[in-house]
Order: structure tokens, then C-alpha cells, then sequence
């Protein structure tokens, strides 16, 4: 069972190392890559050159976008599964072997995802669901964090990424492009599976409640309200988040934390401005089409 694996990057070099070096020693070998190069400079290319990665790379230039640079590459991917590693993570040895055997054993189920760990062994990258079961609209949060997820190309067809979500996006949603991607597929008739014991390591992110990470949150926020809004979520299942988050700005004041307080206030408005948003025409959305042409 062949895998594609799909990796956006932009200004990271020794992460990638650690990422290569971690493919190079899974326990299944069968798998090709293809990088989506979204540097303004030659720091990617010189890396390939120089670098003993052990692995046969495909690098593709790629405008910048996440979700635009996971595209470019679909359009090259010809595994029976895929899979997003970001840029900074690693996989543990067995981790390919484990997923060709799920998807094996289980063909009632279009994807799978897992969940992240720190050093630690504790979630890196937001709060994973403890147990495994199908996923569903409305747990979906706790059980898809993109860098673990695989899915069959034969269930994934010709739908893609929403490039206006994720990280570099061109417009402020830049987050739950993953989950925007599930429900479509499940919408479509595909099912879905999470279990946390298909684990990827990813740095815990360090909160310095700086303008960057204030910044970062807002944009982050205002994908998970446009998310919420797009895919039909109930008027009261938007307000017990914000509810929650509120809680947050209070506790942190409470605490004399004002600093975290301004972090949970900047999650609060992106919420509001992602919910309050234009919904996109359906019928002149690119992200279900066939996969373009690569831009150079």
C-alpha cells in the first residue's frame, strides 16, 4: 500500500530534517514525497542538496498557503493513501505500517486521524478525545489535527483543500481547513475514524501572550467561526463556545493575568468576525473542481 505524503513548508530547514530523518526510518518504506516550496528563497533547495535525508524528495515551487500548497501537490500524488505531515513534526517508526493495516482491515472508512504529542507524551496541538470512535460533526475538533491524518485518495477524488482557510490564506481564516475537508468528504457519504493511538510528535507551541500571538489567535479564531458558520453549526453551539471562552477572559482577570485575558478577548472577536462572515457561493467554489494546472 503506497503512500503520498504531502508537506507545505515555508521558512523551516532543521525541522525538516527531522522530519526526513523520521520517514527515512519507518518500518514501511513504500511511500513517495512531495514538497510544496513556499520560501521566497533557496533555503529548500539547498537543503536537498546538501542534506543526507535518505529519502527521495519531490519539490514543487508553490504560491503561498497551506491549503494552496497541500493542492499543488495532490495534483503529483499517485499513493493509495494520503497523508499531511507539517514541517516541524516527525512520525515514530512504525506509525506507516500501522495506518496501511487500518486501512486494510477497515475499508468501510475513507480517513483516519490521530492525535499529537509533546515530549511529554501529552497532546501537543489542541485537546485530542481520550477514545477512539467514528468521527462526527460535532466532536470533530477533538479528533482531527491534519499532520495525523490519512486518508484514501479513491475516497478524497477530486475535493480539495478550501484555500481561502489555513494558515496563509488570503483572507483571516486561517485555521480548521482539516475539518472543513472531513465534513465535506462525510457530506459526500465518506466515514471517518480517530484513534489516539496513531500518534504524531509535534512541538507543544510556547504562548508568550506577545502582539504575535494575539495576532496569530484572532486569525486562528476567525477560521473556527467561519468554519462553524459555513458548516451550518447551531446558533447555540457557537454561543456555548464563546460562553467558554468568556469564562476564560474572566478567570485570567480574576487571576491577574491580563495578558492571557487579552489572548482569550482576541479569541472572542476572531469568533464573532469568522461567524459574521459573507458565506462563499457554492456553485462558484473552486474547491471541489478537478485539481488545476501548478502554478511556477
Amino acid at each position: 500500500m503506497k503512500f503520498s505524503l504531502i508537506i507545505s513548508t515555508r521558512g523551516r530547514t532543521a525541522e525538516l530534517i527531522t522530519l526526513f530523518r523520521s520517514l527515512r526510518d519507518q518500518t514501511l518504506q513504500d511511500f513517495e514525497v512531495i514538497l510544496a516550496d513556499q520560501n521566497d528563497d533557496d533555503r529548500v533547495v539547498e537543503l536537498l542538496r546538501t542534506a543526507d535525508t535518505g529519502i527521495s524528495i519531490t519539490r514543487i515551487p508553490s504560491s503561498n498557503g497551506l491549503s494552496r500548497g497541500r493542492n499543488d501537490c495532490l495534483a503529483l500524488a499517485t499513493g493509495e493513501i494520503i497523508g499531511f505531515p507539517d514541517d516541524d513534526c516527525a512520525y515514530v517508526p512504525y506509525l506507516l505500517e500501522q495506518v496501511a493495516a487500518f486501512f486494510a482491515q477497515h475499508a468501510e472508512f475513507g480517513f483516519l486521524s490521530g492525535r499529537s504529542f509533546a515530549d511529554d507524551g501529552g497532546d501537543s496541538v489542541s485537546r485530542h478525545a481520550k477514545h477512539a470512535s467514528e468521527i462526527k460533526k460535532f466532536t470533530i475538533h477533538s479528533q482531527c489535527i491534519e499532520f495525523a491524518l490519512f486518508m484514501r485518495r479513491s475516497a478524497l477524488g477530486a475535493t480539495r483543500f478550501d484555500e481561502a482557510m489555513g494558515v496563509g490564506a488570503p483572507t483571516p481564516w486561517h485555521s480548521d481547513e482539516g475539518p472543513d475537508l472531513l465534513l465535506r468528504l462525510m457530506a459526500k457519504g465518506e466515514h471517518g475514524y480517530y484513534d489516539p493511538r496513531f500518534a504524531v510528535w509535534h512541538p507543544r507551541p510556547v504562548t508568550r501572550y506577545d502582539a504575535r500571538d494575539i495576532d496569530r489567535t484572532f486569525r486562528y479564531a476567525c477560521g473556527n467561526g467561519y468554519f462553524y458558520r459555513k458548516h451550518g453549526y447551531p446558533a447555540w453551539y457557537f454561543a456555548k463556545q464563546m460562553v467558554r471562552t468568556s469564562c476564560g477572559v474572566v478567570l485570567a482577570l480574576m487571576k491577574l493575568k491580563p495578558k492571557k485575558a487579552q489572548l482569550y478577548i482576541a479569541r472572542l472577536r476572531g469568533r464573532w468576525k469568522g461567524w459574521n462572515a459573507p458565506m462563499p457561493d457554492a456553485a462558484a467554489s473552486p474547491i471541489a473542481l478537478e485539481p488545476r494546472g501548478l502554478s511556477r
